[in-house]
């Protein structure tokens, strides 16, 4: 919970005015700057004296302002962190030193006396000094300030911690800049590294830093040389970064005011440096990683910012005891961005064991791995029930296959039992019935008298019985269909059908070819016979019509009626006649059809073809 909106303008406004004096003036017009604050501060409604529940308040001082600072990532997860630990209002005040400018021999005073001008009577319940130049100036200031107010120093490095002396009450989360692990990191990942840029501002906190770097260094040796670009202007940096050769690394550590005095935003002069580059980027803190460094053992803000929330939690509960905390920070395990891996082609076997690589970019199989295995499954199955299908088809042809074949071999049997038959009749039975019918008339003159009518009667009844023997011979079998062929066979079909049965039947038989397979010959006269006998039989009819021609390489048989015709059903099963037909047509590979509707008749259809093997 924050203070007041016109609390906050004017505090605003009041570091608005120290960070104009710490740019431009000196102590002087600072303190005038430091008047008006606290006549705009004057004018604050005592907003305090009304509340009936005065909220924690915790100071913090940043090393750096807002817009620059490597630990505002950090300060921002620290604020939220320890509102969540607290359960109670807390308001937050923020200040900074603007440490890249700030002077402590010439700028500790006027600071203090805006910090006390700042909350007079009234000191906070918690300062928390963020950073190196923080530290060192609250540390060394903060009798002149708040004694009596608990400190919790956050992340300073243990070489600015040096006369520093903290209270029974007081916490401290501290880094240690390992710096030969730095660069044994840069050097295992890049084995064939000579040269090493550091790249750093030229602010006092910078050059620090720089020397704290040589100091890390001395024990490389000559096996790598570094280059220390401190005290050039950005630009120029950037052309010195493009330059460099194949086998070159660079450490980023950060910048505040380049070489030439020139203020520089710390992301955004890393984005140059990045973009410039002609190596390999590398940097001290974890917010780094994702916007050009890539990557190796660094500080995590967000693991240091939980801790220290913890630790300020506690201090602010009174549970330290008489001894301060003080609470180490190591460098996080190695972490890299893999983007960057793959931009200068290093090798994930160089990274050091249990490293992690974060802004992989998928693969196919990790983007869309459901819907592969997914699809793959579904193609399987299909793939499945395509072979299940293919196999119950071929089983299912070679069934029909083997029912054509059987009925085939019915049929031929069936022909040849009947041809058996006729040739038994006619060679057999219907000679013997001849004989007697002949043998009855000889008797006939001796049994003339009163009784001779019953030698008459049966010498007449045996004539007709052997012309029926006859007959039933001739439709088993007709002799014509070998003695005379197709064509002759059924114009004496018709004729008979004609005389016996009371049905005009006409019939137009074109030419035919010669020597027509017998199968073909039997077929086409016995779907004419079964045409002609169901005609007979069903349709009423009164005349028919019965012809045969060759087309379309094969020869076509149409037999038509003028009878009543029927109803066309689809899914009813044929009568065994019409089976019979559509079978022996089929049987010679040709096509059978019948087309048929009430009171308009019955067309009966059969093509066979006249291939190689019926000629």
């Amino acid at each position: 919970m924050t203070q007041s909106l016109a609390y906050d303008r004017c505090a605003s406004f009041v570091r608005v005015l120290w960070q104009s004096f710490v740019a431009r003036a000196r102590l002087v017009r600072f303190g005038i700057s430091i008047s008006i604050g606290i006549a705009c501060l004057a004018t604050l409604p005592a907003a305090h004296a009304v509340d009936a529940a005065r909220p924690v308040q915790v100071l913090i001082i940043n090393s750096f302002s807002r817009e620059n600072s490597p630990y505002e990532v950090f300060a921002a997860q620290f604020r939220r962190d320890l509102a969540q630990r607290l359960h109670t209002p807390v308001a937050f005040y923020d200040t900074s030193l603007d440490g890249a400018r700030f002077d402590p021999a010439k700028d500790s005073d006027a600071f203090v006396a805006f910090l006390r001008a700042r909350f007079g009577t009234d000191p906070p319940d918690l300062v928390v000094p963020i950073g190196p130049p923080a530290t060192r100036f609250y540390g060394l200031n903060r009798g002149r300030l708040f004694p009596g107010t608990p400190m919790m120093l956050a992340v300073p490095e243990e070489r600015v911690m040096r006369g520093i002396e903290l209270g029974p009450r007081d916490a401290a989360t501290v880094i240690s800049l390992d710096i030969p692990r730095l660069f044994a990191n840069i050097l295992q990942v890049l084995p064939a590294t000579t040269t090493i840029a550091v790249v750093s501002g030229n602010s006092p906190i910078e050059r620090f830093w720089v020397n704290v770097v040589r100091q890390g260094t001395q024990a490389l040796g000559e096996r790598v040389r570094i280059e220390y670009l401190n005290e050039l202007p950005l630009g120029d940096i950037e052309k010195r970064v493009a330059s460099l050769s194949t086998n070159s690394a660079i450490l980023f550590a950060q910048m505040y005011v380049d070489g030439a005095g020139v203020s520089q935003d710390h992301d955004v002069a890393l984005a140059r440096i990045r973009a410039a580059a002609a190596a390999p980027v590398f940097g001290l803190f974890g917010n780094q990683l994702g916007k050009g460094i890539v990557g190796g053992p660094l500080m995590s803000e967000m693991v240091a910012a939980s801790k220290t929330a913890e630790l300020a939690r506690a201090v602010l509960a009174d549970e330290n005891g008489v001894k301060p905390t003080v609470v180490r920070l190591e460098l996080a395990a190695p972490a890299y961005d893999w983007r960057e891996l793959k931009r200068w082609h290093i090798r994930e076997g160089n990274l050091p064991d249990g490293s992690t690589v974060l802004f992989r970019q998928p693969t196919l199989w990790d983007e869309y791995r459901w819907a592969i295995v997914t699809g793959t499954a579904a193609l399987l199955l299909q793939s499945a029930l395509l072979v299940a299908l293919v196999v119950q088809r071929s089983r299912r042809r070679l069934a029909e296959s083997e029912a054509r074949h059987l009925s085939g071999r019915i049929l031929t049997a069936h022909e040849d039992e009947r041809c058996k038959l006729a040739r038994e009749l006619h060679d057999d039975l219907s000679p013997r019935l001849a004989r007697l019918a002949i043998d009855a008339a000889r008797l006939q003159p001796v049994t003339e008298g009163p009784d001779s009518g019953g030698g008459v009667a049966m010498h007449e009844e045996l004539s007709r019985l052997s012309q029926d023997v006859h007959g039933l011979a001739y439709r088993l079998h007709p002799t014509a269909l070998e003695d005379l062929g197709l064509g002759d066979a059924l114009r004496s079909e018709c004729e008979r059908v004609s005389k016996g049965n009371g049905l005009l039947v006409d019939q137009q038989i074109d030419a035919l070819p010669a020597g027509i397979a017998p199968a073909v010959t039997v077929c086409l006269f016995r779907v004419a016979q079964e045409a002609l006998r169901n005609i007979v039989r069903h349709s009423g009819a009164h005349s028919a019509h019965v012809s045969l021609a060759p087309k379309d390489g094969g020869l076509q048989l149409l037999v038509t009626d003028d009878g009543g015709g029927f109803e066309q059903r689809i899914g009813r099963s044929a009568g065994l006649g019409i089976a019979s037909m559509r079978e022996r047509v089929r049987e010679v590979g040709g096509k059978f059809s019948i087309r048929s509707e009430p009171g308009a008749g019955t067309t009966v259809q059969a093509w066979v073809p006249l291939t190689a093997q019926n000629e």
